[in-house]
């Protein structure tokens, strides 16, 4: 079967999604969906379904498969790819192949072969350097595969398993297709790809004595950092005028997939309902256990505190102080009583601990009021990761406990400056010691992953990524101790 799209952006990991999608229009499963070539001389992807009978291995008839083949299942599946043509090819495989034997016509032409292999990946190689000479392994490996792969399934087959098949033909025009919409995805490249298939994937399961050996050898940690893709957006992704306005740090912007929307009275005014701010999952499923976002901004305190409101936070958790050498954050409640926008914010009461500050608040919207606790915790050093990670455990409890406590069942808000360094660390901390008590392992690895696919750049630097470590290190001990009594 042949499918006309664009070949050239396709790589290795989108190739897998394209036969994903490929599969799910079928109804077969993946595994039955083979990609025979990339066909760069006419713009289209030939591949065969094998049956799906037990031990069976051979081709089922093109004209079958079409017929089966389910086109609106396939556009909702693939519509970004751009498909215009669905058809039955001869270069299909089919068949059984036949084998003549070496000659000196194959021996050259395996000379040629290597030799064609060998410039690719020379020029590959050239090419990627120029382009980030800092690349890992991991990632060179699957971009060369991912262009190699391309390269040679655009030279015209002459080996034996090329086999032949029918020449009836089918056009599916997608785009008469016209109430289902197209998927509007961006171009993904090779390494973003490769990004995208580390942060779901990578994982690296710890139990108590492996997570206390680990931090013994701060260098495996720190080379296990630098392989997590930062999964840092590109401004143009965020299709929002002027958000740039509202960004305390014009490099840490919210990833567009999660990000919190504010709802706004005014629906064609897009800047109104921005805000750096994105879903966190949490533990085992939930979806919107937190929020990380920036420190408010002058312009933004008024957003800040909506989105508390819209998004029925019971919590608030600030980790930074007002100013480190430079402003990180606005003072954005009041002593007593303030208004922000439409939201008005009541200040109960006060309590001072050694390590942070608590506010219980009262929030008012027009005829509501809803209770809320805001953590201020001011024991962060500037510029490096705190000595010991007990203070920081503690208040991962009472915030847990106030969560529990509260009639707001919205996510726990978390902010820094940017909202992704020592926000990342308490959030990862929060699941780790989750994962723990309910298991017994922790996957700091995973748990970082999750974090950087909802919002890039979550543990900012190795040293917190060691310090998270040594943080769950501790909450260990306390299950240990707790246990023994």
């Amino acid at each position: 079967m042949y499918l006309a799209v664009d070949v050239r952006g396709l790589s290795a990991g989108l190739l897998r999604g394209f036969r994903d999608g490929v599969a799910a229009a079928l109804g077969v499963s993946p595994s039955h969906v083979h990609i025979n070539q990339l066909n760069k001389k006419k713009n289209g992807v030939e591949l065969f379904v094998s049956s799906d009978r037990l031990g069976a291995s051979e081709p089922r008839p093109a004209e079958e498969v079409i017929q089966s083949l389910n086109v609106r299942v396939l556009h909702r599946h693939l519509g970004h790819f751009g498909i215009t043509e669905v058809s039955t090819e001869k270069n299909v495989l089919q068949g059984e192949p036949k084998y003549h034997g070496a000659s000196s016509e194959g021996l050259y032409g395996l000379v040629l072969f290597i030799t064609i292999v060998s410039i690719i990946i020379t020029c590959i190689l050239v090419k990627l350097y120029s382009l980030d000479p800092f690349l890992s392994p991991f990632d060179l490996l699957i971009f060369i595969y991912s262009h190699l792969y391309c390269e040679l399934m655009s030279f015209p087959s002459e080996f034996p398993s090329c086999r032949r098949g029918s020449n009836v033909s089918l056009v599916l025009d997608m785009s008469a297709l016209g109430s289902v919409e197209p998927l509007s995805v961006a171009v993904v490249t090779p390494r973003e790809a490769v990004a995208r298939e580390y942060l779901l994937s990578a994982s690296r399961m710890l139990n108590p004595q492996q997570l206390c050996d680990v931090v013994k050898h701060t260098h495996r940690l720190h080379a296990e950092f630098t392989e997590i893709p930062m999964n840092f957006i590109d401004p143009k992704e965020l299709d929002v005028p002027n958000h740039g306005t509202k960004n305390r740090y014009k490099t840490i912007l919210p990833n567009p997939h999660s990000r919190v929307i504010l709802k706004s009275r005014t629906h064609n005014d897009l800047l109104s309902s921005y805000i750096n701010a994105n879903y966190i999952r949490g533990y085992a499923g939930d979806n919107k256990a937190f929020i990380a976002t920036q420190g408010p901004l002058v312009n933004t305190v008024n957003d800040f505190w909506w989105m508390a409101w819209q998004e029925e936070a019971p919590v608030i958790v600030m980790i930074t102080k007002l100013k480190e050498k430079n402003e990180k954050c606005v003072l954005y409640w009041p002593e007593k009583r303030g208004i922000y926008g439409k939201v008005e914010v009541l200040v109960n009461s006060v309590g001072e601990f050694e390590h942070y500050t608590t506010r219980r608040l009262t929030l008012k919207c027009g005829n509501q009021t809803r209770e809320l606790l805001h953590y201020w915790y001011t024991s962060w050093p500037d510029h490096k990761t705190p000595d010991s990670a007990l203070p920081l455990l503690q208040l991962m409890a009472e915030v847990e406990n106030g969560r529990r406590a509260a009639a707001a069942p919205g996510p726990v808000i978390i902010h820094c400056s940017a909202g992704i360094g020592r926000t990342g660390c308490f959030i990862a901390t929060t699941i780790g010691c989750k994962q723990l008590q309910a298991k017994g392992l922790v996957d700091v690895l995973s748990i970082t992953c999750q974090l950087r696919a909802d919002r890039g750049g979550m543990i900012q630097t190795a040293e917190q990524y060691e310090f998270v470590h040594h943080a769950l290190t501790h909450y260990v001990a306390r299950l240990s101790e707790e246990a023994g009594q």
